[in-house]
């Protein structure tokens, strides 16, 4: 084997194993309001007179 196909193949393996563990992790709250915290960010966003970036995703 040469060294540009080890290579090669040891990325493809940690690229694996990567994928593997990050897709038992849950990151973000499956119990979360979103809608409550939405609201919750707007509201303090306009007391304190800043602007409001929204951030979202899910747990796939």
């Amino acid at each position: 084997m040469t060294y540009k196909r080890a290579i090669l193949l040891l990325s493809a393996l940690a690229v694996a194993a990567s994928v593997a563990i990050a897709s038992s992790e849950t990151i973000y709250d499956e119990e979360a309001n979103a809608r409550k915290q939405i609201a919750a960010g707007i509201a303090e966003a306009s007391r304190s007179g800043k602007n409001v970036v929204l951030v979202f995703g899910a747990n796939w």
